[in-house]
């Protein structure tokens, strides 16, 4: 029979909502009534009230059989039942005061009606308090209580188990509302159990009572969360498992106990960035299309700093037109971006004062500009600065104090300036967090060299190519191949610009005595012996990824390492071919292809390619065919130019199929997902 009475005091949580409604509902007709009074709705106002005293009734009947099962804080169920109890004797007041002849009544009623309302509010609240928590109305609804920074070094329950139990399980298992009088808000009460016993106990079924009910269908009684509840999810499920299968510690780290990579994936998911750039990119939407495509035909080129982000990298490097109006065009959209090089530029202390517009500006390059300390009191300004580019510049000592203000410093670049080794000195032991890049020997113990810096008006050669290097250090030494070979110091010495004549791999590498050598930097340049310029493509590029179309693959403009730069052809989860239709009937032997690889975006290189001729354009034959391996497991950023020679011969039509991966590999970590394929530039020899 008592478990009868639970039952129908289930109903309790529905039922209440109609005396909330109807009462509510009568008081807003009852102020119509007094705006209106020539409307004459008193009687329809009367039934609602009765309406309201009857549902009052049945939600108190269902409340006290409900308050059976003991579940809840006494104080709150308390005050809650009082309240709701007298709510309902004031409603039964108002049903007969409504229209009463008697004055006593008649007065009595529009403030008793007030009344009720107040008393509606306050059953409500505590009401909600018992089932949801007394801070259910203000409490966050993320199953975070705290954001991860780094996963590996998170506490299992503290940081991952307990915002699971938070987000999903604590309403029913809280101190105001303990079912079972089982409480999930801490360690202790946890390990304390309820009435069935330790949700952790495996005496009984093998397994801990809390891994049994979670998986137990929906419909089953015993099913935790309840029906109707948020449910967990397969993730939540399985992390919960594996926090109970490790004997469910309560202060050991993640990077303690084995996972699985399918847990470390779920681990992976709960990390999240706190840096500036991530913090921004949540708050901020992306720019307009139209903006982004008028300063790009302006030649003001700018990029998300990623796929879909709403961040911007603006690239002035080498511009000798900069003025107000073009940084007036960049200022619609300023708070979104966060990186800008104006090196070697003819920016100077005359626009300095544009800076403080773009405030959200995390890194600033201004190297081999003409700017003074005076630009130096602008750039102060930019509170999230985190790195500042000063290379070749005229700063002096008077500009460290500006930029010691800069708290969220931590890369300065300071080479080749007028600041003094001692003031220098002095400002790397204020600051533990900065770090200062320079190049004197008595601040800097020898460290790794960084590679030289390769500059090329193109990486295609028509009858002969230029190439430089340099390095900012003046007592070092670049070192190249050729021939694609590693260079050491054995290699050929750098002292005048490089003739390329033909398809060259250059190498090369920094030395300076005492602090070795640096990783090897490397180009591919190109040989283009037959020009082309009709091409066509068999389907079109995705949307996001369609840079100049066909024409992309034979204009000589290489892309870069980023993705989004508008210079390469994406192709999600499918194959491509595109087809080069000569002049005339050409001798070829060699195609290549530029491809770009970055794992972490979904983006693999080619598995292989077919190379087809043609000499009417209709009907082709397969010439050479080329498998390429699957890629080693990496999360590095790489383009290169995948060469297919075969045994001459004449064509009109090439047609080049590029042959993609179409998933993600096993190793990745969303393995199955579609992959895409990035080309860039073909040439045929």
């Amino acid at each position: 029979m008592t478990y009868l009475f639970i039952n129908i005091g289930n109903f309790h949580p529905v039922l209440v909502h109609l005396p909330i409604g109807i009462i509510i509902f009568a008081f807003i007709l009852e102020i119509y009534q007094r705006i209106r009074p020539k409307e004459n709705i008193g009687g329809v106002i009367k039934l609602a009230i009765g309406f309201g005293v009857l549902s009052a009734l049945a939600s108190i009947g269902t409340g006290l059989l409900l308050e059976s099962n003991g579940a809840y804080d006494e104080e709150l169920l308390f005050r809650h039942k009082w309240m709701a109890i007298s709510l309902t004797v004031v409603t039964v007041i108002l049903f007969f005061a409504k229209n009463s002849k008697q004055k006593f009544l008649a007065t009595l009623y529009f403030p008793l009606f007030i009344a009720a309302n107040i008393m509606l509010t306050l059953a409500g609240h505590w009401g909600g308090s018992m089932t949801h928590g007394e801070d259910f109305l203000t409490k966050e609804t993320s199953s975070k209580s705290k954001a991860i920074e780094d996963i590996d070094k998170a506490l299992v329950y503290n940081d991952v188990v307990q915002p699971i139990f938070d987000a999903k399980c604590v309403s029913c298992h809280n101190p105001k509302k303990a079912e079972g009088n089982l409480l999930l808000t801490s360690q202790t009460e946890i390990l304390a159990g309820g009435d069935t016993g330790s949700i952790l106990d495996t005496a009984d079924l093998g397994k801990p009572l809390l891994a049994h009910r979670m998986v137990l269908p929906l419909e089953d009684e015993e099913h935790m969360p309840p029906k109707g509840k948020v449910q967990l999810t397969p993730n939540e499920i399985d992390l919960i498992h594996w926090w109970l299968a490790n004997e469910n510690c309560f202060d050991c780290i993640t990077s303690d106990l084995e996972r699985s990579k399918k847990i470390q994936a779920y681990l992976n998911d709960l990390e999240e960035d706190t840096s500036t750039r991530a913090v921004l990119a949540k708050n901020l939407e992306p720019a307009s299309e139209a903006w982004l495509a008028n300063l790009n035909n302006s030649g003001i080129p700018t990029y998300p700093l990623k796929e879909e982000s709403p961040l911007y990298i603006v690239n002035l490097a080498n511009k000798m037109d900069l003025n107000e109006g073009l940084f007036d065009m960049l200022e619609e959209y300023g708070e979104n971006i966060v990186e800008m090089n104006l090196g070697r530029s003819n920016f100077s202390d005359s626009l300095s004062s544009v800076l403080p517009k773009f405030e959200n500006l995390t890194k600033l390059q201004l190297q081999n500009t003409r700017i003074t300390d005076k630009t130096l009191a602008e750039v102060k300004k930019l509170e999230k600065l985190e790195s500042l580019n000063l290379y070749g510049t005229a700063i002096t000592d008077v500009a460290l104090d500006d930029i010691k203000s800069l708290s969220a410093l931590t890369d300065l670049y300071l080479w080749q300036t007028e600041i003094t080794n001692e003031t220098l000195a002095t400002a790397l032991a204020d600051n533990s967090m900065l770090t200062v890049h320079a190049i004197d020997s008595d601040i800097f113990e020898a460290t790794e060299l960084m590679p030289p810096t390769i500059i090329t008006d193109s990486y295609f050669v028509k009858d002969e190519l230029k190439v430089e290097m340099s390095y900012p250090f003046n007592d070092t030494q670049m070192f190249y191949t050729l021939d694609g070979s590693i260079p050491d110091t054995t290699a050929t010495l750098y002292e005048s610009p490089i003739i390329l004549t033909n398809t060259t791999i250059l190498k090369a590498i920094t030395f300076k005595e005492g602090w070795g050598q640096s990783d090897v930097v490397a180009a591919n340049f190109k040989k283009r012996t037959i020009d082309y310029d009709k091409i066509t493509l068999n389907k079109p590029p995705h949307e996001k990824y369609t840079a100049k179309g066909a024409k992309t693959l034979i204009d000589l403009d290489r892309g870069s390492r980023n993705f989004v730069d508008g210079k390469w052809l994406g192709y999600e989860g499918t194959h491509f071919n595109a087809t080069i239709a000569f002049e005339e009937t050409k001798e070829i032997s060699s195609v290549s292809i530029g491809a770009l690889s970055g794992p972490s975006d979904y983006i693999f290189y080619p598995v292989g390619f077919n190379i087809l001729i043609s000499n009417d354009g209709s009907n082709f034959k397969t010439w050479h065919s080329v498998k390429l391996p699957e890629q080693k497991p990496s999360s590095e950023i790489m383009m290169d130019f995948f060469d297919v020679e075969f045994k001459k011969t004449r064509a009109k039509y090439v047609r080049v199929e590029v042959k993609s991966i179409l998933k993600n590999p096993p190793w990745h970590q969303n393995p199955g997902a579609k992959s895409w394929v990035f080309i860039d530039e073909i040439v045929i020899n």
